[in-house]
């Protein structure tokens, strides 16, 4: 497998360091991302960075995705790329919807290639650690093939079945962390201005029923109102948060929560924090008093 020549696409927040983490564990890889700039300290490492798209497609023989979105997927390598993929195999890792996976799926294997759909749950720390959590979607088989590089970057890669039941346990994965951010917020809001002990009312928390680690992992940027250096930036969670909406209307589900979610992320991004770490979420819900 790392004999192979992999084409990274998308060094960004989480591509980056899961590029670096495989060239230092031996793979022939070499990075593509839109914003060329940005592949400025991959190339001090060593990695090739490629400015068109068309040429490391054509020279890799497993193609990577941690692009942004589906629109930079289409953009990137579903246009008059497509055609390169002949006998070559795409590992999408993105975060995108159910339908967007089994579309790309379908003009990927149009074009001769394979594809394996294998969304992360896990943010820096975990890639660097490679403790990532890895769900697959696709042929087993592929799965199986692809299993010892997707070991090299989680420490628990799941089959979860055909294209798109990984990108659903995904979305349903990230419903959670928005759901559950938002949740605290309110709690941990509700409790500082009532002059409750932070301490106590974490060590009942910690001690029941309601308890999810993401609490205490956040707890500190909450109380510092400090979001800096995010892994995981709030308009990210946005873009999350619309493919769970659409993912739960066309299922038929009820998604008033999500909606209020969304409402709450809108209203953090007007405040200017687009840019800072998903649990600003919390600014949006105990807002800051002016001084």
């Amino acid at each position: 497998m790392k004999e192979k020549k992999i084409g990274f696409f998308g060094t960004g927040l989480m591509g980056y360091p899961m590029a670096e983490r495989l060239f230092r564990l031996g793979y022939n890889i070499e990075v593509y991302n839109r914003t060329y700039e940005k592949t400025g300290g991959l190339q001090k490492l060593g990695i090739k960075a490629h400015s068109n798209p068309a040429e490391l497609i054509s020279e890799a023989e497993i193609i990577i995705s941690m692009l942004a979105d589906f629109n930079a997927i289409r953009q990137t390598l579903l246009n008059e790329n497509a055609k390169l993929f002949n006998g070559k195999t795409l590992l999408q890792m993105s975060t995108v919807g159910v339908k967007e996976n089994i579309e790309i799926e379908k003009t990927v294997r149009e074009n001769g290639g394979r594809f394996l759909e294998a969304p992360v749950l896990g943010s820096i720390p975990q890639v660097k650690e490679g403790t990532l959590i890895i769900m697959t979607g696709g042929e087993k088989e592929l799965h199986e093939e692809l299993k010892p590089l997707l070991d090299d970057l989680g420490e628990k890669v799941v089959y979860a079945g055909g294209t798109g039941k990984a990108a659903a346990m995904k979305l349903s994965l990230n419903q959670l962390i928005a759901s559950l951010t938002a949740a605290f917020s309110t709690s941990l809001g509700l409790v500082r201005e009532h002059g409750v002990d932070v301490d106590l009312f974490m060590d009942i928390l910690r001690n029941s029923a309601l308890y999810a680690p993401t609490f205490d992992k956040k707890l500190n940027r909450m109380l510092e109102r400090n979001f800096e250096n995010p892994n995981f930036p709030l308009k990210h969670l946005l873009k999350d948060v619309n493919l769970i909406l659409n993912e739960t209307g066309q299922a038929g589900i009820k998604s008033e929560v999500v909606q209020s979610v969304k409402e709450i992320v809108q209203r953090g991004l007007a405040m200017g924090l687009d840019e800072e770490d998903y649990s600003s979420l919390y600014n949006a819900v105990h807002i800051p008093k002016k001084i």
